[in-house]
């Protein structure tokens, strides 16, 4: 969750050897917070095409998260570019998510893709929520978002970048881009072409 309505993370693909040795490492270093199957839907408006841009910028989704729905919208900054450093993120329980799908429908929102993953949270020293998933179709991942001001958002990520070398993660593979735009990238279904 975005602090003061502003995410700054980074996420890193990884097999399945280092995501059991992170694992480990963190669950002697860290505090276990929760794990959660998560299923994250994502839209776009029929006036105003998410991927028509060469690097999709919004995401608009719905976001089911144990027992509970969830609106969310991001928009990345810089927009249209290959890295982004950072997003605003709004997002609210929804109450009743089967008007929200009616609502959906009648506005005419198209369906992009389905992100299915298995999350393990953990904190550490309250400077950093570090996500283990494993993503369907796309495989695992270690997250790592700031969860306090270390400065300007170039500060903050570099001390995430700094925090995943400590725990011996190879950086330089990165992604750039967010499970949705691997998801649709996989399938075809966006301009970019550039490698994440």
């Amino acid at each position: 969750m975005a602090s003061n309505n502003q995410e700054i993370e980074i996420k890193i693909p990884v097999d399945g050897v280092t995501f059991s040795h992170i694992k480990q490492k963190l669950q002697s270093t860290a505090t276990f917070v929760k794990s959660s199957s998560q299923i994250d839907e994502y839209f776009t408006p029929p006036n105003r095409n998410f991927v028509e841009p060469f690097f999709t910028y919004e995401w608009l989704s719905i976001r089911k998260r144990g027992g509970k729905t969830i609106i969310n919208y991001k928009h990345f900054y810089p927009e249209n570019a290959e890295l982004t450093t950072h997003c605003d993120e709004f997002e609210t329980i929804i109450e009743n998510p089967e008007q929200i799908e009616k609502i959906f429908s009648a506005l005419n929102m198209k369906k992009l893709v389905v992100v299915e993953k298995e999350r393990e949270v953990f904190i550490y020293k309250n400077e950093f929520e570090i996500a283990l998933d494993r993503v369907k179709e796309l495989g695992n991942f270690i997250e790592i978002e700031a969860m306090k001001n270390f400065g300007t958002v170039h500060e903050t990520r570099e001390k995430l970048f700094q925090f995943a070398k400590r725990l011996g993660i190879d950086t330089s593979n990165a992604d750039k881009r967010g499970y949705p735009h691997l998801l649709m990238k996989k399938k075809g279904l966006t301009r970019c072409t550039i490698i994440p």
